[in-house]
């Protein structure tokens, strides 16, 4: 592949042409007129001669090439071109005063005055460079006349005394001086299309001696035919088309098969790329994956740990004043475990959000008034909320932990004092804007409300920023950060319809950006959350209870607590057997399913079939992951998250079945 040549090349090009065109004017003065050796000043008896003229305006022209290619002294580039002008009149004063008798032609004087024209034009603008590509294009035009000439043995073309009188080393070196100048303007005009890096350019570039050499030569051939009367004229017109077809559509042919080489070496150059890059973003994975599986590893040990010595002490104490301690320690230790697994599964995207509209002006004060008892003195907070009528679909709850997690952050970041900024703006966000948000999913166009939080501390370098919403990572000192606050704020960005991203801050601190999609202000979600738990309510009715679940342990703690709080429970580890059991005529009065279980009904499906049968029957859903996606026009459905904590299994069953209506145990009751 022939690629666009770099500017330094081309400059490089300029300076050798330059030079052999001052060597060619220097031999015609100092060896040819000064000397008297006649081979110089004319190639052969009867041709025109280099006059001295030419050969200082070549000089002259030669010299500022290159000044102009070293990028030196613009205003000797000028004094050059202002020398020729003079030069050109005096080489048409000469013969007049009987100094020589040759006089410089129409044809040399139109080339050097194009010479002189480039010179004096501003290259360096845009107007300039194309009067230069334009004189330059003109004076190649008169000089290739009599280089056609000289190829075709015709006098007329160069030895007309009033305009072609141009000597074959005149002729050569004007073309090669403005072929000089011209590498100079590579960015103009056809020469802009001549350098340019793409396929079509390269082509040309390999094509343009064929398109020039081809036909001169085989035009020769045909005139040299002529000359000796080898061949008829039809006979040579039709060779000679035969063979300029030839020609061009064999060199066609080689140019492209060299292009689709080309091509099939880049088409598997991308694959390769593809290739590396697909093997690199695995290798991540594996490590952000081995990173995860070590934090919770370390996190779940302490925690058993906890939970373990307290049991142990539990058993073996005999100081029963203690055994609170134990106890309270033990349930405090599961309590961390459970918000660790939340924080697991907001980073996943698989934790339950219950997304209804909310003003983000208005919620996020609340969060920093909160985050006000955990802030020092030290740190000053300022407020900038740009954006009154923003509505998001968010979880409030899930919005404040996560702004919660950056303001942590920051303030760990500055120990020393400084300040915090949170900011909201509604903003109009394009792809290119959006692309910093949209790993792993793409992010629409379209409004957007951005919650920024920025800090004074000594920000992240890019390969820090790269992995720090990665789960674990933590650039803390060990014991004080679990490594999961970017990556939880992340995840429940992803998995609101936003995305979150890392810059470095003006300060020179880190900038957080949370972007939500807004939407319109009348604008409701349909779901239907878990009832809220209110004040106790009075002594309840003991009731029935189906309680699916393929877990032994669960369902026997769970029945447990049940059964001591006065109602009958009823044991099933699939679906199918419990739709067995309500087809035998047992009617509970709630039924409690896990989603994952063994069989091919899963607790969803088991839920629409019980809703069939007996739609006044409620039934509770409860998994260790969030509830599955729910389609437009399905029915909301109650959950419960895992590990469920016995208040909230005893507030849950007294606020679905409120009645007052005795419990209908006295009937009869299959197991």
């Amino acid at each position: 592949m022939i690629a666009a040549p770099p500017a330094s090349r081309l400059r490089g090009w300029s300076l050798r042409l330059a030079g052999i065109c001052a060597a060619i004017s220097l031999l015609d003065l100092v060896l040819g007129w000064g000397l008297g050796i006649d081979f110089l000043v004319r190639l052969r008896p009867g041709y025109p001669a280099m006059v001295p003229a030419t050969a200082l305006c070549l000089l002259a022209g030669s010299i500022g090439a290159v000044l102009r290619a070293g990028d030196r002294s613009p205003r000797g580039v000028a004094a050059c071109g202002l020398a020729i002008p003079p030069l050109v009149l005096a080489g048409h004063v000469a013969p007049a005063l009987d100094m020589h008798p040759d006089m410089l032609s129409a044809a040399t004087a139109a080339g050097c005055l194009a010479v002189a024209a480039s010179l004096l034009a501003r290259v360096d603008r845009p107007r300039g460079a194309r009067l230069a590509l334009n004189v330059q294009t003109v004076g190649m035009c008169v000089t290739a006349v009599p280089l056609l000439g000289y190829a075709f043995g015709a006098p007329a073309l160069f030895a007309n005394p009033l305009y072609t009188g141009m000597a074959l080393h005149t002729a050569v070196s004007l073309a090669v001086l403005l072929i000089a100048l011209l590498l100079l303007t590579p960015g103009t005009g056809w020469m802009a299309v001549v350098t340019a890096p793409e396929r079509g350019s390269q082509m040309l570039r390999r094509l343009l001696p064929v398109l020039v050499l081809g036909p001169v030569a085989l035009t020769g051939l045909a005139l040299e035919a002529s000359r000796r009367d080898l061949l008829a004229p039809d006979l040579r017109a039709a060779v000679l088309t035969c063979a300029m077809i030839g020609v061009s559509v064999a060199a066609a042919t080689y140019f492209a098969h060299l292009a689709n080489l080309s091509e099939r070496r880049a088409a598997e150059a991308e694959r390769r790329r593809q290739a590396a890059e697909l093997a690199m973003e695995r290798g991540q994975r594996v490590e952000s994956l081995g990173r995860l599986v070590g934090g919770v590893a370390h996190d779940f040990n302490n925690t058993l740990a906890v939970i373990l010595g307290n049991l142990e002490l539990l058993q073996s104490d005999p100081d029963r004043t203690a055994h609170d301690g134990y106890i309270s320690d033990a349930q405090n230790a599961a309590g961390q475990a459970a918000q660790l697994t939340r924080q697991l599964l907001a980073y996943g995207r698989k934790s339950r959000l219950e997304p209804v509209p909310v003003v983000l002006d208005r919620l996020l004060p609340e969060t920093l008034r909160m985050f006000e008892r955990l802030c020092p003195a030290n740190v000053v907070l300022e407020r900038g909320f740009a954006a009154p009528g923003a509505v998001a679909a968010l979880d409030p709850s899930g919005v404040q932990q996560a702004l919660l997690n950056l303001l942590i952050n920051a303030r760990d970041a500055q120990p020393g004092g400084g300040e915090i900024a949170v900011a909201t703006r509604l903003q109009e966000l394009g792809e290119e804007q959006l692309a910093l948000f949209s790993q792993p999913e793409r992010l629409w166009p379209g409004r957007f409300v951005t919650v920024t939080v920025t800090d004074h501390g000594p920000g992240m370098d890019a390969p820090t920023m790269a992995l720090a919403t990665e789960p674990f990572f933590t650039t803390k000192p060990v014991g004080e950060g679990t490594g999961l606050g970017l990556s939880v704020a992340a995840g429940f960005c992803r998995q609101s319809g936003g995305g979150l991203a890392l810059s470095r801050a003006e300060s020179g601190g880190l900038a957080v950006t949370m972007v939500f999609p807004v939407i319109p202000a009348a604008a409701a979600q349909g779901a239907a959350p878990l009832p809220a738990p209110g004040a106790r309510p009075g002594p309840h009715r003991p009731r029935r209870i189906l309680l699916v679940d393929d877990d032994l342990q669960v369902e026997k703690v769970m029945a447990r607590q049940l059964r001591l709080d006065g109602h009958e429970v009823q044991i099933r580890h699939d679906a199918a057997a419990a739709l067995r059991l309500l087809e035998e005529g047992y009617r509970p009065d709630l039924v409690i399913t896990d989603l994952a279980m063994p069989g091919q009904m899963q607790g969803r499906a088991l839920a629409a079939a019980i809703r069939e049968r007996l739609p006044e029957l409620p039934v509770v859903l409860m998994s260790g992951y969030g509830p599955p996606a729910r389609a437009t026009g399905e029915p909301a459905e109650i959950f419960l998250q895992k590990p469920v904590a016995w208040p909230v299994l005893r507030e849950l069953v007294v606020t679905l079945l409120p009645g007052e209506e005795t419990g209908r145990l006295g009937g009869s009751a299959q197991s």
